[in-house]
């Protein structure tokens, strides 16, 4: 178990910003996380624990107390089968396999796994930062896919109970960009390893624009498919990764946390609501527009809910591309992320939030919410960044 003292957060978080941390934690197997834990309790500290860093705005004044790092690693496949793969989206039986990762492991490095041995059903989350845990929790996806979509199983350990289980995917509760992990049971559970499902046959996943529009072909008179090539796994994931570095979501070359802002999910009623807002405050063609919109789209697990695309109302709706407050900035190339200039303290970003909040507030009704999770904040902080 290895354990650092007053480690800054921006020395491992991708917005690279954050105070020390009071103690930071590796560990590797049951054991160092027990002893990890045990560490904490007796000095009475809080126990936060830290995926890749990828999804976390740590206080200018830090954590004060141990963030465990859990770094279980190991990718195996279990067995190949025939069954009704729910997991997968699909009514007909078809051929699967099974799959035993752990926790610590690269989300991304996951991805290239399964894509290099043609198993379907991840590869639209490419190129996004983090670890496998990190990403259970989050329900991460983009695309057009969620890793809840290819998950089995999710082995835990316990901290109420003291003791390493098995929880189904039904038991994880997964909906969009949630789980029980950061809801109803947050703190509770700690991630060891995923049981994937994916299948060995599939389909390109090609139902979001940037996505389709990848693959028109620059010839329609010298193309099949009516000018559309459709394009294997391996293409799906190479034109996610240069997606994504477009959008300025290549963590090499900014500090983000990813998308800084969930997408809105509506009711029927509260949708038409929101239109109207749009037709009084805008103009008619803009609530057309947003209509249009939604009707392309529809995440996998809205369960009836209508997504309205935050991006969408920050960037064509309201102009906020560019925005910024000290140094944090709303990204030129992709409005959802936060992004460090340089310089950017996490005052200056929940500044920022705040600002966009109020703004999104009083021309839409909507209330927009945080993604990354804010750690080492006081009360009295968060109370000031979320007050209208």
């Amino acid at each position: 178990m290895k354990v650092e003292e007053n480690v800054p957060a921006s020395t491992f978080t991708t917005l690279r910003i954050g105070g020390p941390t009071r103690y930071l934690v590796d560990v590797n197997t049951e054991r160092e996380l027990t002893d990890a834990l045990t560490f904490a309790h007796e000095r009475d500290l809080p126990v936060y624990i830290l995926g890749g860093g990828s999804n976390i705005l740590v206080s200018d004044f830090g954590f004060a107390g141990v963030m465990i790092r859990p770094l279980m690693l190991g990718k195996e496949k279990l067995s190949e089968d025939i069954v009704s793969a729910q997991n997968i989206r699909k009514v007909r039986p078809s051929a699967t396999v099974r799959l035993k990762v752990g926790a610590g492991e690269n989300l991304d490095d996951v991805v290239v796994w399964t894509v290099l041995n043609a198993w379907w059903g991840i590869e639209n989350i490419s190129f996004v930062p983090g670890k496998l845990g990190g990403a259970i929790i989050q329900n991460a996806g983009c695309y057009g896919q969620e890793i809840a979509e290819a998950v089995e199983s999710v082995e835990v350990y316990d901290r109420e109970q003291d003791e390493f289980e098995i929880l189904s995917k039904k038991a994880c509760g997964f909906t969009y960009r949630h789980s029980i992990f950061n809801t109803n049971h947050k703190g509770r559970y700690i991630i060891m390893a995923v049981n994937l499902i994916l299948a060995k046959t599939g389909t390109p996943n090609l139902k979001y624009k940037d996505v389709a529009n990848y693959f028109v072909l620059p010839s329609v008179a010298l193309a099949k498919d009516g000018g559309f090539k459709i394009p294997s796994q391996a293409e799906v994931r190479q034109a996610i990764i240069e997606i994504r570095t477009k959008k300025g979501q290549d963590p090499s070359q900014f500090w983000t946390a990813g998308s800084f802002f969930s997408n809105f999910k509506l009711k029927q009623k509260n949708f038409e609501i929101l239109l109207a807002k749009i037709e009084a405050n805008f103009s008619k063609e803009k609530a057309q527009e947003l209509a249009d919109l939604i009707q392309k789209i529809k995440a996998p697990s809205d369960a009836g809910m209508i997504k309205v695309p935050t991006a969408w109302i920050l960037d064509i709706l309201l102009g906020l591309k560019g925005f910024s407050i000290g140094g944090a900035e709303l990204s030129q190339r992709q409005v959802l992320n936060v992004t460090n200039t340089g310089k950017a303290t996490a005052k200056d970003c929940m500044e920022l939030f705040k600002k966009a909040r109020k703004i999104v507030w009083e021309k839409t009704g909507l209330l927009l919410v945080n993604e990354p999770e804010l750690v080492g904040f006081r009360k009295e902080e968060l109370e000031n960044y979320f007050a209208l």
